[in-house]
């Protein structure tokens, strides 16, 4: 019999909350014109957090919402989250915090709340000591990180996930979610962009409804929130607010490269005839605005075949007001929706699911950009043989390090210029780690780990990239299938499917 290992306590905040315990902590944060022994002052300068440690030992999960202090149906789910956690039936802990700003409190939605940027510098000014407290004690020491929130612009919104999808484990957890659709995360400075960088899963799951009732979007971020702990094995499977059939058979998100923003023609009040995560044809109606004087109404139309991420929430807009969301499809994809249902005559609106929407076809040779390296143009091998991508490069060399609370190396590395007869250029990328990869040749080699943005076609994706001397090799750069995602398929007999 194979004995199993204890339950550890977590520490947070200075406090230990012991196994089968659940409390709340406070994360204390650098004072400000506080008086010694101001309590007051102190409550006001610290972010409030639930922590349950499950009887057995497992994995920490940290879920922190409502960054910008504004995401009510967030902080809703991650109130609701707190109440169902049993420390009796978890294996593993969580940490919950509803609200990830000063005091817990909500910020006035007259004014945008002031960022912090990750993972912060423990010797920096105020603000950056305040994003490496949260960093270290949120982060640092957990298996995942879970951010819930909602887009910006007041709009009601289908609920979708976001990470690097370049990471199997990313791919994994978001499959369970019951995510309409999938992006790509890209923000350097974002609390969830330094969990990755610090090798922790890290999602986001972003939902909204109407203003004046979150009770939908809370819902369904909370079932989220649960699916995933149900994936990492923390919370059994069994204690999912609902056992619904998408959750027993998990499919993958599809993947959204860019989206469009439908503008309000005119100002007036709006009537929408969609609903978010619903598929429409381009020129299928998405919505009507009316002038407060009789009159005939504004259509406003779809313009291109698409998946609709977000509607409006308000009944008024203004003249130029992002009305609504939408995630254009491939080419062919009404015909393929159609087939799929069996249907010639497919209804506009219909709830969308992965398996409807067909994968982007790419050539065996494609064309790619890399933003970050300042390479516009770039001829790549898609190869699904490997597994990691790989990028060539004449010269590198280490010159600083990065901050924070890994101090990993930066590299100066010399780069292809992008075409022919163009010069090489020298970038500075920061290492994610290192691999050990065997060549064609049967050769092993270490080589560092950068990540950067990548543009394949309408697909731009941050992806693990490993650095190496591809000089007697005829493509300078190759894309693995931990890259490419489960939303590209390749044709071997063709190149350039996705353009210059």
């Amino acid at each position: 019999m194979i004995p199993s290992l204890p339950a550890r306590g977590v520490r947070i905040g200075g406090v230990t909350v012991a196994p089968g315990e659940a409390r709340a902590v406070t994360i204390p944060l650098s004072p400000r014109a506080a008086r010694e022994g101001d309590a007051a002052t102190a409550d006001r300068r610290a972010v409030p957090a639930w922590v349950v440690v499950g009887a057995k030992a497992g994995p920490r999960v940290s879920v922190v919402a409502a960054l910008r202090g504004t995401e009510s149906g967030a902080a809703a789910a991650a109130r609701a989250l707190c109440d169902a956690l049993d420390p009796a039936a978890l294996s593993g802990s969580v940490v919950v915090v509803p609200v990830l700003r000063p005091g817990g409190r909500f910020a006035p939605r007259r004014r945008p709340a002031t960022a912090w940027r990750f993972p912060g510098d423990a010797g920096g000014a105020s603000r950056a000591r305040d994003a490496f407290t949260i960093f270290s004690e949120v982060v640092i020491g957990a298996g995942a990180l879970v951010q819930l929130g909602a887009p910006r612009g007041g709009r009601r919104a289908a609920l979708t996930v976001a990470g690097d999808l370049g990471d199997p484990r990313v791919r994994r957890l978001a499959a369970h979610v019951g995510a309409v659709a999938a992006r790509t995360a890209s923000r350097a400075g974002t609390l969830t962009a330094a969990a990755r960088a610090a090798g922790v899963v890290a999602l986001e799951l972003s939902a909204a409804a109407a203003p004046s009732d979150e009770t939908g979007a809370a819902h369904a971020l909370h079932e989220a929130v649960h699916a995933v702990l149900v994936a990492m094995g923390v919370a059994a499977a069994d204690a999912t607010p609902s056992a619904s059939p998408a959750r027993a058979a998990p499919t993958p998100p599809p993947m959204i490269g860019r989206v469009v923003r439908v503008r309000a023609p005119a100002g007036g009040l709006v009537e929408t005839a969609t609903e978010p995560g619903a598929l429409v044809r381009a020129g299928a109606t998405l919505g009507r605005i009316a002038s407060t004087l009789p009159g005939r109404a504004v259509v406003v139309k779809a313009p291109v075949d698409a998946l609709v991420l977000e509607v409006p929430a308000r009944p008024t807009a203004r003249k130029g007001t992002a009305l609504f969301v939408l995630a254009p499809l491939p080419p062919g994809a009404r015909r393929a929706r159609k087939k799929a249902r069996g249907d010639a005559a497919a209804v506009d609106g219909a709830p969308a699911r992965a398996s409807e929407l067909p994968k982007l076809r790419a050539g065996w040779v494609e064309h790619v950009t890399l933003p970050d390296l300042a390479i516009p143009r770039l001829k790549a091998k898609i190869d699904t043989g490997a597994r990691t991508s790989a990028l060539h490069v004449v010269r590198m060399r280490t010159v600083d390090t990065a901050g924070g609370p890994l101090r990993r190396p930066i590299l100066e590395i010399t780069v292809p210029g992008g075409g022919r007869g163009r010069k090489p250029h020298r970038v500075r990328a920061a290492v994610r780690g290192y691999v050990v990869v065997r060549d064609t040749s049967g050769r092993m080699e270490r080589r560092p780990v950068i990540e950067t943005a990548l543009r394949l076609g309408p697909i731009k994706r941050r992806i693990a990239v490993t650095l190496t001397n591809r000089g007697d090799m005829l493509f300078p750069m190759l894309i693995g299938r931990t890259a490419l995602g489960a939303s590209v398929v390749v044709d071997p007999a063709r190149r350039y499917l996705l353009g210059a």
